[in-house]
Order: C-alpha cells, then sequence, then structure tokens
C-alpha cells in the first residue's frame, strides 16, 4: 500500500505595498476628520487706542519725483506745469519734494531720493542732461530714465 506523501507546507507572503497604502488612507482620514473638529471661528474683538502710538517717519525712497520731457524739451516735474527748456527746474524740484514730504528734507533724504526722468522718444540728450544737473544742484543722487 502506498501512502501519499504529506502535505507540502507553503509560505505565507505578506504583502508589503497593500500595507503601505492602506496606512496612507488612514492617514489621510485622520487629519480630515481632525481638521473638521477644530472650530476655527474667531472673535471680533475691539482694542483700545495706544497712546504711545508714533507717527511713522516718511522714508525718502517714497517719495515720488518723475520730470517728463516732451520732444520739444519742455519740463514737467510730477504733472505739473510747463517749464520751458531754457529754464532750470531745481525750483519746480524743491517745491515738489517739500509738498511730497510734508517739511523741508535734510540732505541725506535728499541724497537718497531718486528721480525718474521720462522723455519723449524725440527728446534730445541735452535736455535730459540738464534734468540731471538740475536735479543735483537741488542734491537730489539717484535718478532712473524710463
Amino acid at each position: 500500500m502506498r501512502f501519499r506523501a504529506s502535505r507540502e507546507i507553503k509560505r505565507t507572503k505578506i504583502e508589503i505595498i497593500p500595507m503601505i497604502d492602506t496606512m496612507f488612507f488612514l492617514l489621510v482620514f485622520f487629519i480630515l476628520a481632525s481638521l473638521n473638529i477644530i472650530d476655527l471661528r474667531g472673535i471680533n474683538i475691539e482694542l483700545p487706542p495706544s497712546a504711545m502710538v508714533k507717527t511713522p517717519v516718511r522714508d525718502p525712497r517714497d517719495v515720488k519725483l518723475e520730470v517728463e520731457i516732451d520732444a520739444n524739451g519742455n519740463k514737467y516735474v510730477n504733472n505739473g506745469k510747463k517749464i520751458p527748456a531754457d529754464e532750470s527746474i531745481s525750483k519746480e524740484l524743491l517745491a515738489a519734494v517739500v509738498k511730497q514730504f510734508r517739511g523741508q528734507p535734510s540732505a541725506q533724504d535728499l541724497s537718497v531720493m531718486t528721480v525718474i526722468i521720462a522723455p519723449d522718444e524725440t527728446t534730445f540728450h541735452e535736455h535730459v542732461i540738464s534734468a540731471i544737473d538740475d536735479s543735483r544742484s537741488v542734491k537730489i543722487g539717484k535718478f532712473a530714465v524710463r
């Protein structure tokens, strides 16, 4: 009589990839569930005004000075009145600085201010240079040509 061989024992395999996917799904589920638990509403509070509030010091780099020059050499400081090509704009520049700065700026403030010079396409170079020279006579130290 022949006996059958005993059953072969198969080794079981533990698949790790489906377990990782399941853990990620659980993690996402718990994060989303915890976000719904937190009450995200706030309380409207009116705070009393402070007696120690200082008026902010105006940064001289924020002062906008723009000199536009048309084809004939006429200049306009901050879109103001027309200044003929042969006249200096230093007085108008200083008036614009005082107006925007709300007072007389110091020499150090003037040295960090920027004048934006916007010439027309056909403006001669001499008019741009005269605008720079007039700005330097007021002690303004930085220029940008648009």
